[in-house]
């Protein structure tokens, strides 16, 4: 990715593992940074690329500008494109997917598979030209032909059911970003109620109560309400799928999504008696777990990204890492679901419970450079870290970078001019 936000130069988040062979792609990346260095703006960035590859075709209006970001603080940039870039595994294939955009339009977009480890070139755009490879088989027309200047030749191919084009598609618009605009909304809107009720077709309300009951959260079960309708759970359901269905209104949509925030109840007991309450109820930690934890294992189900911008707001460090684990077991994960997710929770770095977190290539940084206010995104690894390193230690003595910088005693000295302002002594 370049040019979104404050990444302002070229960035690159590598999942191949760096130690172990035996898996394709790490399963978890956690990437950390001091306040306003640029962590959240990766998630960002990746969310547009995912949107543009979503909406762009069904849901962009025609004459409707690209709402990029790009790199303020320079004038070149505002007038260059932004681009973004990722690699996928497919069916055991790899395919390289991506697009620069600017303020009005696509101006480049390409794909390419790696059969064999040898590159085809599937498509490749230029403004509102697109040249085929021989390997591109099917329909390839009709997408041209409904595709717009502010719009992905890729969302087109999908809408008009391209097999080959239509995986691709599909792989990019299963993933999931959780960042803290969805996840104060999540509770409230019923989301979380449908994802819970979807989770539950699979696995059995049983299962739910274990992750609760294993978060010591005080609830001891989920029940769904006595006076829910099971077409409005199952319209919720598609309804919190993504892409909306087109048939759906938005006030339809919000009347559903009220309605289901209210029939999902949590079981407490206090003696013999059983007292049920509504999400609205329940406190911020027990809704963003069971809300993370859903999401996290309908990732590991299907195979999936979920992206967790600042994972440990509301959430134990115990908690987080346990999400952690989930991910990083390949008996539990055994379709490669991959978790990437911020965090400011340096205890992660280190051992819990005698046990290793994260590993030395699944760890990242992001810092911002004072002179030009560009974030740079870049790797323990390239620190040669040895295994069995404290790196929770030597990240908090700042020998990775990414912590936050602050004159000695900026703080004291600004109260101490305050009470001196105000003509209050303070003694040493």
């Amino acid at each position: 990715m370049a040019n979104h936000g404050s990444l302002r130069d070229s960035q690159e988040l590598n999942l191949v593992p760096a130690y172990d062979a035996d898996r394709p792609a790490l399963p978890v990346a956690a990437i950390y940074g001091a306040n306003a260095s640029g962590k959240s703006t990766v998630m960002k960035a990746y969310q547009f690329f995912l949107g543009a590859v979503r909406d762009s075709q069904a849901r962009w209006l025609p004459d409707e500008p690209v709402k990029r970001r790009p790199f303020l603080l320079d004038h070149d940039s505002r007038r260059e494109p932004s681009s973004y870039a990722v690699d996928l595994l497919i069916g055991g294939v790899r395919y390289v997917y991506g697009f620069s955009a600017g303020d009005r339009a696509i101006e480049e977009e390409w794909l390419y598979s790696y059969p064999k480890a040898r590159k085809r070139v599937l498509f490749e755009r230029e403004g509102g030209a697109v040249t085929f490879g021989a390997s591109l088989t099917g329909e390839r027309a009709a997408a041209e032909r409904i595709m717009r200047a502010n719009s992905l030749y890729l969302s087109a191919a999908a809408q008009s059911g391209h097999v080959v084009l239509s995986a691709v598609w599909e792989a990019l618009r299963a993933v999931v970003v959780i960042d803290d605009e969805t996840r104060q909304a999540l509770p409230t809107t019923g989301s979380l109620t449908a994802a819970v009720f979807d989770f539950f077709e699979e696995t059995g309300i049983a299962r739910a109560e274990e992750l609760l009951a294993a978060a010591d959260l005080g609830v001891h079960g989920l029940r769904a309400s006595q006076d829910a309708d099971p077409r409005l759970i199952r319209s919720a359901q598609e309804v919190w799928k993504e892409p909306m269905p087109t048939e759906i209104s938005d006030e339809l949509k919000a009347v559903i999504m009220q309605s289901m925030s209210k029939s999902l109840r949590f079981v407490h007991r206090v003696g013999d008696e059983e007292f049920l309450l509504t999400a609205e109820d329940e406190s911020a930690g027990t809704k963003t777990w069971l809300t993370l934890v859903t999401w996290a294992l309908l990732a590991i189900a299907r195979g999936t990204q979920l992206w967790i911008d600042e994972v440990d707001v509301s959430l134990h460090s115990l908690l987080t890492a346990r999400l952690v684990k989930l991910f990083q077991s390949a008996e539990l994960n055994p379709l490669g679901a991959q978790l990437v997710f911020t965090t400011h929770d340096s205890s992660l770095l280190g051992t819990m419970l005698g046990e290793e977190v994260l590993r030395r290539d699944q760890i990242w940084f992001v810092e911002k450079d004072a002179a030009n206010g560009a974030s740079e995104l870049y790797p323990l690894s390239d620190f040669k870290p040895r295994k069995g390193e404290n790196f929770e230690r030597r990240y908090l003595a700042g020998s990775y970078g990414a912590v936050p910088l602050l004159p000695g005693g900026a703080f004291e000295d600004m109260v101490e001019h305050y009470w001196g302002a105000h003509g209050k002594a303070v003694s040493a």
